[in-house]
């Protein structure tokens, strides 16, 4: 039996911006290596075992890189959201798969925000809150988001006066 998939998907753009991402993180790793790889050269001590746990770090980092740029595709793919009048969905892993449905009447706030990749895009996040934990959906194009955002808020009144 094939896992069902939600049918709302992120606009493509969001591809971009998780590239983008990957990169800083690397980046910053690259320069914390880097950071201590001159500072066992101040100590003069860039040698033997050092030297190759420096080299398995630099290989690590890269190994990471090429992984993370590779699985965009596939978490593209499988990270999905579905809006209903009784509950949010929210779909994502592309190896061990799972659907989370959180029920309009446990909402207790939506937030909206954007970093700057996703602002170099034109693209916003929406952050839904519970009591107990807070879940993403992230890549939405500005006005998509916006009338998302409100579409939530107004399921979120009815489903409480319901109660």
């Amino acid at each position: 039996m094939e896992y069902p998939l939600l049918p709302k998907q992120m606009p493509e753009t969001i591809q971009s911006v998780w590239r983008k991402t990957a990169l800083l993180t690397t980046m910053t790793f690259i320069l914390i290596g880097i950071a201590f790889t001159g500072f066992l050269v101040w100590l003069d001590a860039l040698e033997g075992l050092w030297f190759w746990l420096i080299v398995g770090y630099f290989g690590l980092v890269a190994i990471g890189l090429a992984i993370s740029l590779a699985l965009v595709p596939y978490r593209y793919h499988y990270y999905r959201f579905e809006v209903t009048p009784e509950d949010l969905a929210f779909q994502k892993g592309f190896i061990f798969r799972s659907i989370t449905y959180v029920p309009m009447n446990r909402i207790q706030h939506v937030e909206t925000e954007q970093g700057p990749f996703l602002r170099k895009e034109g693209l916003m996040e929406i952050v839904i809150h519970t009591a107990a934990t807070s879940h993403r959906i992230a890549g939405l194009k500005i006005d998509e988001a916006m009338t998302l955002r409100e579409q939530i808020v107004n399921l979120v009144k009815v489903a409480k006066e319901d109660v």
